[in-house]
């Protein structure tokens, strides 16, 4: 059963780099541009978070690696740096 599509904001949040009030400033700017942009870099453009908050709510939103929906932001950034692949024991 496929999990349910969370958006970035709501990720951030519960990561603890965002504050729902920051989120809805955010989505307000959002609202108030012509060009299309996206939360993130929206957020970004205005101080909010760095690029590495971005990658990690991508890789939450993408269920990128089991049990991520448990991990910490340090978890998932160090994750990112350094992805231990699995193999396959030398006993099997």
């Amino acid at each position: 059963m496929p999990r349910e599509h969370r958006k970035i904001g709501e990720i951030l949040v519960g990561l603890g780099v965002l504050k729902g009030g920051e989120v809805n400033r955010v989505l307000d700017a959002l609202s108030r541009r012509i060009d299309r942009q996206k939360f993130g870099q929206m957020a970004q453009t205005m101080g909010l978070l760095r690029e590495e908050h971005i990658l990690a709510a991508l890789a939450v939103q993408m269920d990128l690696f089991p049990g991520i929906d448990r991990m910490s932001l340090g978890q998932i950034l160090s994750s990112l740096q350094d992805p231990k692949p699995e193999t396959p024991t030398a006993n099997a």
